[in-house]
């Protein structure tokens, strides 16, 4: 046995090598795959705190650092045309009416597993309508997209979360539904340069 081990001895180094580099490897992988996950930002949309068209639009921070809401953008689709605005701010809300003035809106820091309530559906179609130029009645749209988009820890770049709520006919009339349980994390880079265009143009207006 020892003879073997040492006429061997060379070609046992090298493997025992290979396998110290596999672990090595495989134990890089997890922590990179770890780190990419931990740094991903994600943000979760739902609809909760009260049934039909009283329902809640909750934001929550579904991500392991703080975000920063700089801005709800809302879509109006119906069969033959979509329009889309920006509905960050409550400007139905007067400033004489409220002692806080960031109640007058919905930007801010969420903290890890924080949740903001952005308000109900039926008001951010109905805000969404105001802001809009175009003449939209409250019956004609079919589906609204919301997006939220944020700013991470880092501060180096946005990214954006959306979800698509269809309008249902019920006894209490027309409410929104979600059309998925999950929501879609934005994170291609021409779509999230689109929306940071859409901020920047807004902000030199």
């Amino acid at each position: 046995m020892i003879s073997f081990l040492s006429e061997y001895a060379h070609i046992l180094n090298v493997m025992l090598n290979a396998a110290m580099v596999l672990i090595w490897v495989a134990y890089l992988h997890f922590f990179t795959v770890n780190h990419i996950r931990q740094s991903r930002n994600v943000v979760h949309i739902d609809l909760g705190a009260a049934e039909g068209a009283h329902s809640r639009c909750l934001v929550t921070n579904l991500s392991a650092k703080a975000i920063y809401v700089q801005a709800i953008v809302a879509e109006l689709s119906s069969d033959d045309r979509s329009s889309m605005t920006q509905i960050t701010d409550k400007d139905e809300i007067r400033p004489e009416d409220v002692e806080n003035p960031l109640s007058r809106t919905n930007r801010g820091t969420l903290q890890p597993g924080q949740t903001m309530d952005i308000g109900s559906v039926e008001n951010l179609v109905s805000r969404a309508r105001i802001h809009l130029s175009e003449d939209w009645h409250s019956d004609e749209v079919d589906e609204v997209t919301l997006t939220v988009v944020g700013i991470s820890g880092q501060a180096e770049r946005i990214f954006a979360a959306s979800k698509t709520f269809e309008a249902k006919k019920s006894a209490d009339g027309r409410v929104f539904v979600a059309q998925r349980v999950l929501t879609k994390q934005l994170r291609k880079r021409e779509t999230r340069e689109a929306f940071n265009k859409m901020l920047n143009d807004n902000t030199e207006k």
